[in-house]
């Protein structure tokens, strides 16, 4: 397929969910609605704590009558633990697949290769696919890197958990979960769903994840952002061959000031997806 790039995420667990109760199951916990997962089709959700705090993202792929969770492998043990803690009397079976499966991803063509299903957060980020280690996942594709991958969702803008998230500290919306396609505010309960609904009909995200375009050394993860002075920031992952990262940022700090982070000056960029505008929102109360 010309111009299609892919490669296999060896950072990336598979789960499996099966059962009778599995999609009830997960409806009730996560933060994207269930009933959109067919063939063909994934979603991307999240798990939050009570107070509406990010624990774990996945996609969630349809495999026959079974669900298949695409996350973070180096927490896929913890995120197996904390659903076998809400399964309860629940029909549910919960399996660890990261032996046996792995997740490969695809971008620069628009037709999706066989097996692949559409990114669900953005058309521009591609395809993914979960499927045996035995199979040719690459098959038809230019052999690209991990690294290949992580440049082109840092220029896109779009973070990654294991890299630019912090678990039981960042807020969904502060990393862009409602505007990726993570969250569906219309589809019942979910834990943690009555902050983050407040959050978003409030307009109170005080920090937005951005893309930064970056002049000098590249700032290491957990630099901190300073605006004239004040802490505005902190730096995530990055690429030195675009001079881009990723930044946690307080949006009433970065309207038209001066970014710095080490001996880097910083510009902030506006994600092409992006609704919100980069300018302060007000606070809760």
């Amino acid at each position: 397929m010309s111009g299609l790039k892919a490669t296999v995420l060896p950072e990336r667990g598979v789960l499996r969910i099966g059962g009778a109760d599995a999609r009830p199951f997960l409806q009730g916990l996560i933060t994207n609605n269930i009933d959109l997962v067919e063939d063909g089709r994934a979603i991307y959700a999240g798990l939050l704590t009570p107070q509406g705090k990010f624990l774990f993202d996945f996609f969630v792929h349809a495999d026959g009558d079974t669900l298949l969770l695409d996350c973070d492998g180096t927490r896929a043990a913890d995120l197996l633990k904390r659903l076998n803690f809400y399964k309860l009397r629940a029909q549910v079976t919960l399996d660890d697949l990261g032996a046996t499966h792995a997740v490969a991803t695809y971008w620069g063509a628009d037709a999706a290769p066989a097996g692949a299903v559409a990114d669900p957060r953005f058309a521009g980020l591609g395809f993914r696919a979960i499927a045996p280690k035995s199979a040719n996942l690459l098959d038809g594709a230019e052999a690209a890197t991990p690294a290949d991958y992580h440049r082109h969702r840092i220029v896109l803008g779009v973070g990654d958990a294991h890299r630019d998230f912090e678990p039981d500290r960042t807020f969904p919306l502060e990393v862009n979960f409602d505007e990726l396609n993570g969250i569906d505010f219309k589809k019942g309960c979910f834990v943690g769903q009555e902050v983050t609904s407040r959050t978003k009909r409030r307009g109170s995200v005080r920090k937005r994840l951005l893309p930064v375009l970056v002049e000098g050394n590249l700032p290491k993860p957990h630099t901190p952002v300073r605006s004239s002075g004040r802490e505005a920031g902190m730096i995530f992952s990055g690429d030195t061959e675009t001079s881009r990262a990723l930044a946690l940022l307080r949006l009433d700090l970065i309207d038209g000031a001066v970014l710095e982070a080490g001996d880097a000056s910083l510009t902030p960029e506006k994600p092409v997806w992006a609704t919100f505008e980069l300018e302060g929102e007000a606070d809760e109360a």
